[in-house]
């Protein structure tokens, strides 16, 4: 595990005695230990601030359920804290003692001790995407001649999610508002934006009736809830990838945190500071001015090969403006530049498959394959199982053992915040990477971006060896941005 004898640097142990009481930010360019540091702030507060009368009681939210499963793996190996003037320290041997959730799953245990599954019940995707295709044929009904209306399905997801992520209850304050994350040709005038509410009602509507939630829901009405009881649950909060959630979402988690301490721990991406609905800290009443943010520049997980293909991609990334790269001069760490396979079809992407996998299992470490879909990670499964190799898929309904040495499986999704000592990713392909669904109209630069940054998530998972399957016939337009000097290309 990768806590088992790490020891923190100078620069990463003193975020473990930034005071205790009043929010603190660490930000960090990919593998700057971000959430080991985070493991070890929460020790450290366990076992400075809790007291005869009360135990320090610390939650710690992460961005999806992997993430949860991979922190609560790493949770028995924290057994050590640190002193201010001296290096690592004996301490309890029982390891780290937290709380670790979903903001969602913590939101679905508050709302059902609360009834309210008893009277609505959490919708599947597909009929949420029923529902708003019927609230924009409704709006059409008024409006038949409009552009906005002939959007499709996934720009009204994507406007009604941000909508009730910033927690906007008047059309007032969605026209005044500036809507970062969309591309420049898809602006939106006062009179579109009007229809875009009108389909928003009618989705609420069409909720009600049905007595249907979706996600964005969970938020609202927790809020609700907190605001009516006052009620505060934790001493210390820490919040893993935290430009991941939303407005309301960051809202509520603000709301548990005890007004003694008012402590909360904000882990972000350093090469993300346009958040998730466009909003500050301020705003959410989370004050991080000042030396109450450290970033962090140096990778530790990386070899500098790894590091410099993953940075020649995100050199494309138009908001220079929003990114912080990792400083790759100051990786000591050396190995293999990453393989790119560039194959002709399945077969020969399945024979390679299986040799590099064998190839990582006999140089030792953790393995991942990684795949854009979920459904095509038990195809891959299966191929590594028949070719001897034992696998376990990691899903959000079973706890995986991050421990053992089966090879893992994971969508590029859910492998964030994660590390592996070699990364294969799979069907690197134009069809895939950029997702084509989430083009709101050909040349959309937000969504490249978001897309861009999911395959240099997915590339800096790596510790020592990365490899990347490519069809021939249909790259992404990903792989000519990575510069060929820093790659091995097989054919």
């Amino acid at each position: 595990m990768a806590l088992k004898s790490i020891n923190l640097t100078g620069e990463q142990k003193k975020v473990l005695f930034l005071p205790a009481t009043n929010p603190i930010q660490i930000k960090g360019v990919a593998g700057s230990g971000k959430t080991t540091i985070a493991m070890y702030r929460a020790k450290h507060l366990v076992e400075t601030y809790s007291d005869l009368f009360r135990e320090a009681d610390i939650m710690v939210f992460t961005f999806n359920k992997s993430l949860t499963q991979y922190i609560q793996s790493l949770l028995p190996y924290v057994i050590g804290g640190y002193d201010q003037d001296s290096g690592l320290r004996k301490s309890s041997s029982k390891g780290l003692s937290v709380r670790v959730s979903t903001f969602h799953k913590w939101a679905y245990d508050y709302l059902k001790q609360h009834g309210v599954f008893n009277e609505f019940r959490q919708m599947e995707k597909a009929e949420a995407k029923q529902l708003i295709a019927q609230a924009i044929d409704r709006a059409k009904k008024l409006k038949t001649d409009s552009r906005i209306l002939n959007k499709p399905i996934a720009f009204f997801e994507e406007e009604i999610s941000w909508i009730q992520g910033r927690m906007m209850e008047e059309f007032e304050t969605y026209n005044s508002t500036c809507r970062i994350g969309r591309g420049t040709e898809d602006r939106v005038d006062k009179n579109d934006k009007k229809l875009i509410w009108e389909v928003l009602g009618n989705y609420q509507v069409l909720k009600d009736e049905k007595r249907l939630l979706d996600f964005d829901d969970y938020a609202r009405l927790c809020w609700c809830y907190l605001e009516e009881s006052g009620d505060s649950f934790y001493s210390h909060i820490i919040v893993d990838e935290a430009q991941d959630l939303n407005m309301a979402q960051m809202s509520v988690i603000s709301f548990l945190v005890r007004s003694e301490t008012n402590s909360i721990t904000i882990i972000a991406d350093a090469a993300q500071r346009i958040y998730k609905s466009g909003f500050t800290w301020a705003e959410v009443g989370i004050n991080v001015r000042g030396g109450r943010t450290v970033e962090f520049k140096k990778n530790y997980r990386n070899t500098k090969e790894i590091a410099q293909a993953a940075n020649s991609l995100m050199s494309h990334d138009l908001e220079d403006d929003d990114l912080t790269t990792m400083d790759v001069d100051s990786i000591t760490n050396h190995g293999d530049k990453p393989v790119l396979i560039l194959y002709s079809d399945a077969e020969a992407a399945n024979k390679a498959l299986l040799e590099r996998t064998r190839e990582a299992k006999r140089k030792g470490g953790s393995i991942v394959v990684l795949h854009r879909y979920r459904n095509k990670l038990d195809y891959y499964a299966k191929l590594l199982e028949e070719g001897g190799i034992a696998t376990e898929v990691i899903r959000s309904d079973n706890l995986a053992d991050f421990g053992s040495n089966t090879a893992k499986l994971c969508t590029l999704s859910s492998v964030k915040g994660l590390e592996f000592d070699h990364v294969i990713i799979m069907e690197i392909s134009k069809m895939i990477i950029p997702s084509p669904d989430g083009f709101s109209q050909d040349n959309d630069e937000y969504h490249i971006t978001t897309e861009r940054k999911l395959l240099y998530t997915s590339m800096t998972r790596a510790q020592k060896s990365l490899c990347m399957f490519v069809p021939q016939a249909y790259p992404s337009m990903f792989i000519d941005e990575i510069d060929r000097q820093y790659l091995t290309v097989v054919r």
